[in-house]
């Protein structure tokens, strides 16, 4: 019983940090001009969307449905990316503000691998995958700092 619940939860944990990097993503791509910049926000986009969507597919297989992140992160996120954004939508403040998203999110993806050791390996690897592609998501936007 305990692997299920490692499992579900490791699972749920990826659901929540892709939907915040997407939700994020959402919300800054109108604010930039850069092409490139726009460009590289939209590849990633499409990849936590990637993520995401395989997150809730193994929820589904293991009769469980995701929950997601809360109405309140959802706002709480909004209003923060809002005021760092009021006074500076430049793609330096931009890609900063997605930076540390990005190391954040490798830090949750890491604490939750040490929290949730009974996962199955499948739910493991998605982990991992979405650890690498956010640790090489900061990688990519220090360029445009």
């Amino acid at each position: 019983m305990e692997q299920k619940n490692d499992n579900l939860s490791m699972l749920e944990a990826v659901v929540q940090n892709t939907e915040m990097g997407k939700n994020t993503l959402d919300q800054i791509v109108p604010m930039t001009e850069d092409t490139r910049f726009k460009a590289e926000l939209l590849r990633e986009r499409n990849i936590y969307q990637q993520l995401n969507q395989e997150a809730h597919s193994c929820i589904a297989a293991c009769g469980a449905q995701a929950k997601g992140q809360t109405a309140f992160a959802k706002m709480n996120t909004r209003m923060g990316i809002s005021m760092k954004t009021l006074t500076d939508k430049s793609t330096r403040n931009l890609a900063e503000m997605l930076s540390e998203g990005s190391s954040q999110g490798v830090m949750d993806c890491i604490k939750c691998q040490k929290d949730y050791p009974d996962a199955a390996p499948g739910s493991k690897r998605l982990m991992q995958r979405l650890q690498d592609f956010q640790e090489d998501s900061r990688i990519k936007l220090e360029q445009f700092l």
